[in-house]
């Protein structure tokens, strides 16, 4: 029977960092997941069907944005490239259909073309958002 220092409950990325770090520094760990696959809500699903798109979108089940990651080190430090980490700069950022079906707001690294998008689907909220932005941009 094999016996562990740590066990990490769940292989989403952190739990994947979390044990990765912990083997590097000589512990003996291991990283236990409920679902068939690793990586938590990296994973793709249908959602939002509706009559006026049956099929609806396929869309990533948690944040495929990890803008902060680049900021930490931790690609390098793990050498995570090495692996086969490779980060795509995308345009737009993201896109999320609005669950009513009445249309898609596009998030683009252009603050403008974010908030034309917005107007679209809910003009309402096109000011929020530019509080949104000023508050976490300063």
């Amino acid at each position: 029977m094999s016996t562990f220092d740590t066990i990490v409950i769940g292989s989403g990325h952190n739990g994947l960092v979390t044990a990765c770090y912990l083997a590097k520094n000589g512990h003996r760990v291991l990283v236990l997941e409920r679902d068939s696959t690793i990586g938590g809500a990296v994973r793709t699903e249908t959602m939002f069907q509706s009559d006026e798109n049956p099929n609806g979108f396929r869309m990533d089940v948690g944040s495929s944005v990890h803008i902060m990651i680049h900021q930490t080190g931790i690609i390098e430090d793990l050498e995570l490239e090495k692996y086969g980490l490779e980060y795509i700069d995308m345009d737009p950022i993201m896109s999320y259909p609005v669950p009513t079906g009445k249309g898609v707001i596009h998030f683009w690294k252009d603050v403008d073309r974010t908030l034309e998008s917005i107007s679209k689907v809910a003009p309402e909220d096109v000011e929020n958002y530019k509080e949104f932005i000023d508050f976490w941009g300063k």
